[in-house]
C-alpha cells in the first residue's frame, strides 16, 4: 500500500515538529513488551467480562498514538472502538496503520484532543463508552495531564459505570539517605587539598529547595551503596481513575512511618504501579528492582539462560525509558532520624506535581519547591553535581597551586565557574570571569559576595573585556562549561572565544585547558539502543509505517548524535576507547580539521552503539593527574564483558544504529571539526554493503 502520507510537519516548514515526531516517545513505549501484553490482557478481561454480563464493550482510546491500543480491542472483541489523537502527524500514521492492519471499518478515529469530542447521533461519538483505555501517564504519573482529561471523560464522554484501563495507581515513597542524589542538588562548600576553605555557600543557597521540575531517572543503575533506605517503600497516593470525585487536583497526605535505619532523611525516590482491570489481576510496576514485585522470578529466569555478559542487578526487571522512576528533595534538614525513630511522611499533589516532607502530625503544610537561588535554574543538575566532584576538584586546584602566583591575572572562559572564583582566593592578583547569564552572572556575585572575594571582575561578554585588562591577562582558564551545550564538545565554544579574544592576549599567555582529545567506544547497550530499533511488528501488529515515519523525520531533524547520561543504561565494550581527535586551543584551533581511522571490533554482531566523550588536558603532558575526563571512570583498553563505569556528572555523546545489517569488524571513521560554526561532524561506515 501507499505509505506516502502527508507530511503536516512540512505545512509550517517546521523543523521544530519535524523533531518533536522524531523524539516522540511513541516508539520508545511500543518496546516496552510488558506495557503491551498487560494493556492487551486488561483488554481481552474487561471485554469478555462484559460479555459474560450480557453487556457490550464500546471502546474509547484516548491519545491513540499509534492506534494499538485501539486494535488490540478490536481483536479482544470490543463492539465499537473510537479512538482519539491530537498530535496531527502522529494521527494521520495512525490512520494508515489502522488500515494496513485491516481495522478501518472497525476503529473510528477522530484527529482531535478527547476534550473537543462531541457524543451523540453522528457525532465524533455516537455513544458514550463504556471502556476507556489510555495511557496519559509520565515518570510523575500525572505531569502530562491524566487528572484533567480523566475528570472530563468521565463527566463528558463516559458512562457512569465505566470500566478504565488501568483501573488504579498507586505512587510509593521511599525516604533515603542519598549523597550522591544530593549532590546534583546541593552545592558543597569548596576546600584545597590541605582541607582548607576556599569558597563558602551563601546561605540562600543552602536554604534552597531547588527546582519543581520532576527530576526522573533510572533508580536501578544508581551504584550499589551509594544509599541507605530509612524507610520501606509507603503507597503515599491512590487514583482511582474511574472515580470523578476522587480525582482531584491538590491533596496532602500524611503517613507514619518508622525508621528502619539510622541516617539523614534527604530525599524520596518515587514511583508508580498500575492495576490494569477492575478485579486487579493484572498488575504492572514501575518500580527500581529492589522493590518490583517481579524481581526474584525474572532474575532466576534469567540465571536459566546463558548469557555471555555479566547483568546488573538492576536489569533483570524489564526496562523502560518513557517511564523511569523521580528523586524528590527533602527541605535540608542536619538533624538525623535514629533507628525505630516515629516520624510522618508528608506528601503533596496538584495537578501536574508531587513533592514530599518530613515532619509529625502537627507540622505546617509544605509549599510546591521553587528556586530562590537561581542555580538551580542556571545550570542543570549534572553541572552541580560535576561542582561538587571532588576529584575533579582535587584536579584542578592541585594545578593551580602549580602554575598560578600572586602576579598572575586569570581569565575565566567559562559559565558558573566556582573554580574560578577558587582562583581568586589562592592568592592571584585578579580574576575576570565571562559571565553573559544574568541569573549566572547573579548566582556568582552572591558567591563573591559572601566569601569577600575583592580581585574578581565580571565581564558580561566577551567584547567587554578592555585592551588593558587584555594585555594583563596571564592565563586563560575555561572548565570548560557554557550551560547551551548539550553534548560534552559543544563546550569548545570555548575554543571559539579563546580564537576571538587571542589578538588582544599577550603571546605568552599560558591556556588552560591547552587540547582536549575527542574519543569513541563501540559498545553493546543492553537496552538504550530500544529508542532508535524500529518496530516492525507489535503484538502481531505491524506498526512498520510508524517506524518509517520517525526514520524519515530523524534523518531530517535528528542530529546522529544524542546526548545520554550513559552510567543509567549498561553497556559494554567491544573494543578498547578510540582516540579520534586532538584539538589544540594553543596555536590551531582555527584551522578545519579532518581525521580518518578505523575501529576494530570484537563480535561485530552485538554492536549496537558508539559512545563519545571529550578529555580536557590542563596542560600538554596529558598525564592523568591533569586530565579531566567526560568519558568511563576508569579507562577502556579492550573488550570485556563486565558495564562500562561512565562518571554520572556528564552526558555523554552516543551515535544508536538505526538499523541491524551485517556489521563489519574493521570500521572506518571520519571526523571533522568546523571551527567557524563550532562543530563536530561524526561518520562511522558500519555496514557492510
Amino acid at each position: 500500500m501507499d505509505d506516502n502520507f502527508q507530511d503536516s510537519a512540512s505545512d509550517d516548514g517546521g523543523f521544530d515538529l519535524q523533531q518533536e515526531i522524531a523524539r516522540s516517545a511513541f516508539a520508545d513505549m511500543c518496546h516496552d513488551w510488558e506495557r503491551n501484553q498487560k494493556y492487551d490482557r486488561a483488554l481481552q478481561l474487561t471485554i469478555s467480562r462484559l460479555h459474560a454480563a450480557g453487556q457490550q464493550a464500546h471502546v474509547l482510546d484516548i491519545g491513540t498514538g499509534s492506534g494499538l491500543l485501539s486494535m488490540m480491542a478490536v481483536r479482544a472483541g470490543a463492539d465499537s472502538v473510537v479512538a482519539c489523537e491530537a498530535f496531527r502527524p502522529m494521527a494521520e500514521c495512525a490512520e494508515k496503520i489502522i488500515e494496513a492492519n485491516g481495522m478501518q471499518e472497525r476503529i473510528r478515529l477522530v484527529k482531535k484532543r478527547s476534550t473537543q469530542l462531541s457524543v451523540g447521533p453522528g457525532q465524533d461519538m455516537d455513544r458514550r463508552a463504556n471502556v476507556l483505555v489510555t495511557e496519559l501517564f509520565d515518570t510523575e504519573l500525572i505531569g502530562e495531564g491524566a487528572l484533567g482529561t480523566y475528570r472530563h471523560a468521565l463527566q463528558h464522554l463516559l458512562t457512569d459505570d465505566v470500566l478504565t484501563i488501568p483501573h488504579q495507581a498507586t505512587v510509593y515513597g521511599q525516604v533515603v539517605e542519598c549523597p550522591l542524589a544530593l549532590s546534583w542538588q546541593q552545592l558543597k562548600t569548596l576546600s584545597n587539598a590541605d582541607g582548607d576553605i576556599l569558597l563558602r555557600v551563601p546561605p540562600e543557597v543552602v536554604a534552597c529547595r531547588g527546582s519543581s521540575a520532576v527530576f526522573d531517572i533510572q533508580l536501578s543503575q544508581l551504584p550499589v551503596g551509594s544509599f541507605n533506605a530509612l524507610t520501606d517503600p509507603v503507597p503515599v497516593f491512590k487514583f482511582n481513575w474511574s472515580k470523578h470525585d476522587l480525582l482531584v487536583n491538590n491533596r496532602n497526605e500524611k503517613h507514619n512511618c518508622q525508621a528502619r535505619t539510622s541516617g539523614f532523611p534527604q530525599v524520596v525516590f518515587m514511583w508508580w504501579d498500575l492495576v490494569m482491570d477492575s478485579e486487579g489481576d493484572v498488575l504492572l510496576s514501575c518500580a527500581p528492582y529492589w522493590a518490583h514485585p517481579d524481581h526474584a522470578i525474572l532474575k532466576q529466569k534469567q540465571a536459566e539462560h546463558t548469557i555471555k555478559h555479566r547483568t546488573p542487578e538492576g536489569n533483570f526487571i524489564p526496562w523502560r525509558d518513557h517511564w523511569m522512576q523521580a528523586v524528590y528533595f527533602l527541605p535540608p534538614t542536619k538533624k538525623p532520624l535514629e533507628r525505630g525513630h516515629q516520624f510522618v511522611l508528608q506528601a503533596y499533589h496538584d495537578e501536574y506535581s508531587l513533592w514530599f516532607g518530613i515532619g509529625d502530625q502537627m507540622s505546617n503544610p509544605l509549599s510546591s519547591p521553587h528556586c530562590i537561588c537561581g542555580w538551580h535554574i542556571a545550570q542543570s543538575r549534572s553541572r552541580i553535581g560535576q561542582l561538587n566532584d571532588s576529584l575533579r576538584n582535587k584536579r584542578y586546584l592541585n594545578y593551580f597551586e602549580r602554575v598560578f602566583s600572586g602576579d598572575s591575572v586569570v581569565l575565566v572562559l567559562s559559565e558558573g565557574s566556582l573554580l574560578g572564583l577558587a582562583a581568586a582566593r589562592m592568592g592571584v592578583k585578579q580574576v575576570l570571569l565571562y559571565e553573559p547569564n544574568a541569573i549566572s552572572r547573579r548566582c556568582m556575585e552572591a558567591f563573591v559576595e559572601h566569601n569577600s572575594v575583592p580581585n574578581v571582575r565580571f565581564l558580561s561578554s566577551a567584547d567587554a573585556l578592555e585592551p588593558d585588562q587584555a594585555t594583563s591577562v596571564t592565563h586563560v582558564f575555561a572548565e570548560p562549561h557554557f550551560p547551551s551545550a548539550i553534548l560534552p564538545w559543544d563546550n569548545l565554544h570555548y575554543g571559539d572565544l579563546l580564537k576571538n579574544l587571542r589578538p588582544m592576549l599577550p603571546t605568552t599567555v599560558t591556556v588552560i585547558p591547552s587540547s582536549g582529545t575527542l574519543y569513541a567506544l563501540p559498545v553493546e547497550f543492553l537496552d538504550l539502543h530500544k529508542i532508535n530499533t524500529p518496530l516492525g511488528t507489535c503484538e502481531g501488529f505491524d506498526l512498520s509505517l510508524m517506524d518509517r515515519l520517525i526514520e524519515r523525520h530523524s534523518t531530517y531533524a535528528d542530529s546522529p548524535i544524542e546526548a545520554q547520561p550513559l552510567w543509567e543504561y549498561p553497556s559494554y565494550s567491544l573494543a578498547g576507547a578510540i582516540r579520534l581527535m586532538e584539538i589544540d586551543f594553543v596555536s590551531d584551533f582555527e584551522q578545519s580539521k579532518i581525521v580518518h581511522g578505523e575501529m576494530c571490533v570484537s563480535e561485530p554482531e552485538r554492536l549496537n552503539g558508539i559512545a563519545i566523550w571529550i578529555d580536557w588536558h590542563l596542560d600538554g603532558s596529558h598525564s592523568p593527574k591533569t586530565t579531566i575526563s567526560s568519558g568511563p571512570l576508569v579507562p577502556v583498553e579492550e573488550a570485556s564483558d563486565e558495564p562500562i563505569r561512565w562518571n554520572a556528572n556528564w552526558r555523554q555523546g552516543v551515535h544508536l544504529l538505526r538499523k541491524q545489517p551485517n556489521r563489519k569488524e574493521i570500521i572506518p571513521w571520519t571526523v571533522k571539526l568546523n571551527p567557524v560554526l563550532n562543530n563536530v561532524y561524526f561518520q562511522f561506515d558500519y555496514e557492510d554493503q
